[in-house]
């Protein structure tokens, strides 16, 4: 595993400096350019086909605009046992530059033509051992037959436990208790706000305010002192509405991440008339 990790890094290493160099030969530091190819090909001996390319196609253009007309055809050499029938991109490279790189080209032709049929057949040999494998598949599957049973592989998100209205408990397949979790958030919450409405409206109903001249039922002005009781007790049922609503969500999360599973298999045995559920697990 460590082992994985580090070639990982190192790819991803690789590929960050080449992009590191390409961005300095874009912005003319052409000797910059080259010192980091150059770093990128002596710390990493395990290039990709395609790295190894643009390695070199980077080294020669950096030469080549360096002035150093040997150094540049060594890269281009180089980059052309790699490929021989690699071509630079006339629309992004100078046309002076093209013209020495498809020189290079003609005159190693000699020495290229051997790789280019050998590349020709490693890819004629890859497609043959491809089609082989097919066919030995495919004759495989006419010999056993239809498939005796599927794996439907399910990925629940986890994101789902935290949501309100039992989310978690209908991807968890408890749809009653899902059912029962939503329905009271949604009476609690209803009941919440029907509370907050009601106190306001009854707070702010300046026609049932009292003045202080009033002798009885205005003790403490200017809300009557029904009404101060009538909103105490809408209070109450405010805040122990809350709190149940908060009660029954932290127990719908605690109870989703109970029985949270990341990944369900469920294995259908495919039959004439559709498909039939024979085991589900999950882990």
């Amino acid at each position: 595993m460590k082992a994985l990790l580090l070639s990982l890094a190192l790819l991803a290493s690789a590929g960050a400096d080449l992009k590191r160099a390409k961005d300095r030969y874009a912005f003319g530091a052409y000797a910059d350019a080259a010192g980091a190819v150059r770093e990128v090909l002596a710390r990493h001996r395990d290039l990709t086909e395609a790295e190894s390319v643009e390695a070199y196609r980077l080294l020669g253009l950096s030469e080549y605009q360096l002035g150093d007309r040997a150094a540049a055809r060594a890269a281009f050499v180089t980059l052309l046992s790699i490929d021989p029938d690699y071509a630079l991109d006339a629309f992004l490279v100078p046309p002076q530059i093209v013209e020495f790189f498809d020189r290079v080209k003609r005159d190693a032709e000699a020495e290229l033509s051997p790789l280019r049929e050998q590349r020709r057949q490693l890819k004629e040999q890859q497609r043959l051992a491809e089609e082989a494998r097919r066919k030995l598949l495919a004759e495989e599957q006419l010999r056993t037959g239809p498939p005796t049973k599927v794996l439907r592989v399910q990925e629940r998100v986890y994101l789902f436990n935290w949501l309100p209205f039992g989310a978690g408990q209908f991807q968890n397949g408890q749809t009653a208790k899902g059912t029962a979790i939503a329905a009271g958030e949604v009476v609690l919450g209803a009941l919440n706000l029907g509370a907050i409405l009601v106190h306001n409206q009854i707070a702010q109903d300046r026609g049932r305010w009292c003045k202080p001249s009033d002798v009885s039922n205005c003790s403490n002005p200017p809300i009557t002192d029904s009404d101060r009781l009538l909103l105490q007790r809408i209070d109450i049922a405010k805040y122990v509405s809350a709190g149940l609503f908060w009660a029954v969500y932290a127990y719908g999360v605690i109870d989703a991440h109970v029985h949270f599973v990341p990944i369900v298999e469920t294995e259908i045995t495919p039959t004439q008339g559709g498909a039939t559920l024979k085991l589900s697990w999950a882990f």
